[in-house]
């Protein structure tokens, strides 16, 4: 058996739409809350841009606490005026309905103030991130400059030790080779002095022995 179906006047189609306004009108209103996000660390960030950010953030959850109570004022209003028809009632939904704009666009500007007080800190964050590598990286030079340096000495210092070493010995060499030669001379001086004093005295003897065969006399002369 069909079930006919019932035909919905216009008042009741209306009576339905308000009971289903007044429904959601007390449903709680959910807001999105922003979590904020953990701030870029850095040794030496500036206390200005990390407390610029921290106030940004805390404007953000304030306006979103702000959104939230004005929603609730108009869905508080809203539910009052389907039941109250008054003039007053009509005006303080409308500002209700006003305060919700602004508590929604102070929001938005809050939002926008925090997400440029981030970039800010990157940027700053970056920044310093930089100028630490660059310092890092000017300390690596010093150090292998001071390095190479010591190095440098060093090897000198051993270089100059092995030339030492080695002119010293070529240059005993060439001293001993002078003391040989030297001596030699020297030895052949005394040769030819000894050899020259041994002929002269040789003939100083032979002279003498001549002199004395002169002054001996002779047999005849003795008888004379």
């Amino acid at each position: 058996m069909a079930i006919a179906k019932k035909k919905t006047t216009p008042a009741a189609a209306k009576k339905n739409k308000v009971a289903n306004t007044a429904v959601n009108a007390s449903k709680p209103v959910v807001t999105k809350t922003t979590v904020a996000k953990p701030l870029p660390t850095a040794s030496a960030l500036p206390s200005a841009a990390q407390k610029a950010v921290y106030k940004a953030v805390a404007a953000v959850t304030k306006a979103e606490d702000a959104l939230a109570k004005a929603n609730a004022k108009k869905a508080q209003v809203a539910n009052k005026a389907k039941t109250s028809k008054t003039p007053t009632t009509k005006n303080q939904l409308v500002t209700a309905r006003a305060a919700v704009a602004k508590a929604r666009a102070g929001l938005v500007a809050a939002k926008k103030t925090a997400s440029g007080a981030k970039f800010n800190l990157k940027v700053i964050a970056t920044e310093a991130a930089i100028r630490n590598k660059a310092a890092k990286a000017d300390a690596a030079v010093i150090e292998l400059a001071a390095s190479l340096e010591a190095k440098r000495k060093a090897d000198l210092a051993k270089a100059i030790a092995a030339f030492e070493s080695k002119w010293s010995a070529a240059r005993a060499r060439q001293d001993a080779r002078k003391v040989k030669l030297a001596e030699k001379k020297a030895l052949a001086k005394t040769a030819a002095v000894a050899k020259k004093a041994k002929a002269k005295a040789s003939a100083l003897k032979k002279a003498k022995v001549e002199k004395i065969a002169v002054k001996k006399p002779t047999a005849s002369t003795a008888k004379v």
